[in-house]
């Protein structure tokens, strides 16, 4: 019988100090133990601009469920070298600087602080409109019409003639004008130039508007929320002639080098003006 109690004292002591080492080494992983961080490891990069002439950003996706590791990578901070005019096949170094009080009091050790990576993926300029794909082309200006159409109600109640007149439709869309503008400060673009036929309670009114395409590439996109438009003023004698070359000079002229591009729609304009 004290054999069967000393037995079951054993197992209770053993069980119990089985409990407690436990206890003790997680309490010591949890709050001694030194843990290597890598703080490269989940990193992104996000380069803005194009082959020659692009920057980038170093993000840090790093989602834990480990609280504390989440709180501390969210301190890292990134420096890259160089970071302007990079070109594919450049050799960027990034430093990654981190909260160190944080560091000591969690017993973090950040490793991979420095790290070098290779440029790619950047998309390059073309040449001269003739480079530009003619599906790419088409995609541009769909898009350029598809935002006249969903702005058309915006387009004529900006001028201050047409402001407060009501039932507006949009009875015709006709392209005048489309070129390609090359800048060596800016992103390359497409432009083109409509002729806006409306008709309202009290009058028909035509609008020319301009519909700007930026960041034109070899990486083919059409980004939809960068495209913009404005009213082409013309002057009265642009008005006169219907000369929209003219315009586009006078407006872009000093900013950008000028390649007309031919289209469908505006050779049929530009034969019925003859």
């Amino acid at each position: 019988m004290n054999s069967e109690k000393t037995k079951n004292k054993l197992i209770y002591f053993l069980a119990l100090g089985s409990m407690c080492l436990a206890l003790v080494l997680i309490m010591y992983n949890f709050f001694y133990k030194t843990v290597e961080v890598d703080v490269m490891k989940n990193i992104e990069l996000v380069y803005t601009g194009e082959n020659g002439s692009a920057s980038v950003t170093v993000e840090n996706n790093t989602e834990d469920l480990n609280q504390r590791i989440q709180e501390f990578m969210e301190t890292v901070e990134y420096e890259v070298s160089p970071n302007s005019n990079l070109s594919n096949g450049d050799t960027i170094h990034i430093i990654a600087t981190y909260d160190d009080e944080l560091s000591m009091t969690y017993h973090y050790q950040p490793i991979n602080t420095e790290k070098e990576f290779i440029v790619q993926g950047l998309n390059n300029r073309f040449e001269s409109k003739d480079d530009i794909p003619e599906n790419y082309l088409n995609k541009i200006l769909t898009e350029s019409e598809n935002y006249i159409t969903e702005h058309a109600d915006e387009i004529f109640h900006l001028d201050p003639k047409t402001a407060s007149q009501e039932d507006v439709s949009l009875n015709n869309i006709s392209q005048l004008y489309c070129a390609f503008l090359k800048s060596t400060q800016t992103s390359d673009r497409i432009i083109s130039v409509y002729q806006l036929d409306y008709a309202s309670k009290e009058q028909a009114v035509t609008i020319y508007y301009l519909v700007c395409v930026p960041n034109i590439n070899d990486g083919n996109r059409v980004i939809r929320q960068d495209i913009y438009g404005e009213t082409a003023y013309l002057s009265s004698e642009e008005l006169q002639n219907l000369n929209i070359e003219s315009y586009i000079h006078r407006v872009f002229g000093t900013q950008y080098s000028i390649e007309k591009i031919e289209t469908s729609t505006n050779q049929d304009q530009n034969t019925e003006k003859q």
